[in-house]
């Protein structure tokens, strides 16, 4: 599987979040626990399996 950009960004905000619950818990509570931590997680999943479409990946 090659990684795009999409992915990659999906990649980086997985990161981000985990690096920002390990170190900043407190300062970025509104981040890294509840609703908020959800939607970030649910968003970063998404875009790291997103594939694209059929007719734009070029091989």
């Amino acid at each position: 599987m090659k990684l795009n950009k999409i992915n990659v960004l999906g990649w980086f905000i997985i990161i981000f979040l985990g690096i920002s619950e390990f170190f900043f818990k407190e300062e970025l509570s509104m981040i890294t626990s509840g609703l908020g931590g959800l939607i970030c997680v649910i968003i970063g999943s998404t875009l790291i399996f997103y594939k694209g479409k059929k007719g734009t990946v070029k091989h």
